[in-house]
């Protein structure tokens, strides 16, 4: 007769299931986020979009799935009314107008742009007036540009945190190359200058709609690489889509906003940094 088995010690509880531990990453970003568009809808913005970071940093979102669209709408929403409408928020900072200022020189200082201290400070026309004691604000930016081109998005991010998203096209046939590029140019109302061609702004040739900012390779992609920029269309119906000539192109409204972010290349500031994603 075989001896009597040993009796088994009991074993540890077995971790929980990858499934049972998305579902409760889920349940995490799902209040986040309920509590994030409350606090948008009371209109405390910068409460709102810092639970939607934090939304964004957990392990059970995914880049590009509903809950980062989810998180990314709540900031963008904060961020557009920060940027558009006065809204006060941390980032802002005040500069006080000193004798023999002007905005491009203020720009320059602050590492900025001047039709981004017009847009923050509500200031109208060419050449706006401004006068000594004036209390001027700015965002010193830490900016960098991130393109998906499967996902035609364009996200910009400041000091490596998501501050605005944008919907995109690209360029047909795969014509739109991935890699690293710096700005290395900013126009307003361009000229299109394809091969043997220079296409004023207002032609009805003219594809680059209102603004223009030239792109140069850096790193990942063929650095001779020329003509490569992100723009503005008169054609909104083909954001979404790949049917530009290699370009990465905006509706005109937000490349008008994204512009103004992006200090004048050339500068005391450093050159923005554009990656573009397969």
């Amino acid at each position: 007769m075989p001896a009597a088995a040993e009796p088994s010690e009991s074993l540890p509880a077995s971790p929980p299931l990858p499934a049972q531990q998305y579902q409760r990453e889920y349940l995490r970003i799902e209040k986040l986020l309920d509590s994030a568009e409350q606090q948008l809808q009371f209109g405390r913005l910068e409460a709102a979009r810092a639970l939607a970071h934090n939304a964004l940093k957990l392990p059970g979102l995914v880049e590009y799935d509903r809950y980062w669209f989810r998180a990314a709408d709540i900031i963008n929403e904060a961020n557009r009314r920060i940027m558009n409408e006065g809204a006060p928020s941390s980032e802002k900072r005040r500069y006080n107008v000193r004798p023999g200022d002007n905005l491009s020189k203020i720009a320059a200082a602050l590492y900025t742009s001047v039709s981004a201290l017009k847009r923050l400070n509500g200031l109208k026309g060419e050449n706006p007036l401004i006068q000594p004691g004036q209390v001027l604000s700015y965002i010193q930016g830490a900016w960098s540009i991130k393109v998906s081109k499967h996902e035609y998005i364009l996200s910009l991010y400041n000091d490596g945190e998501l501050y605005r998203y944008y919907r995109i096209g690209i360029g047909k046939e795969d014509r739109t190359p991935a890699g690293i590029f710096l700005i290395n140019s900013r126009i307003r109302h361009p000229a299109w200058t394809p091969p043997g061609k220079n296409i004023p702004y207002g032609a009805p040739e003219n594809v680059l709609g209102t603004h223009w900012l030239g792109l140069v390779p850096v790193e990942g992609t063929d650095p001779t690489l020329r003509g490569y920029g992100i723009h503005g269309t008169w054609e909104p119906d083909s954001i979404g889509t790949a049917s530009s000539s290699g370009c990465v192109r905006l509706r005109n409204e937000d490349i008008e906003e994204l512009f103004d972010f992006v200090p004048e290349p050339g500068g005391v500031a450093p050159p923005l940094r554009v990656e573009i994603i397969e």
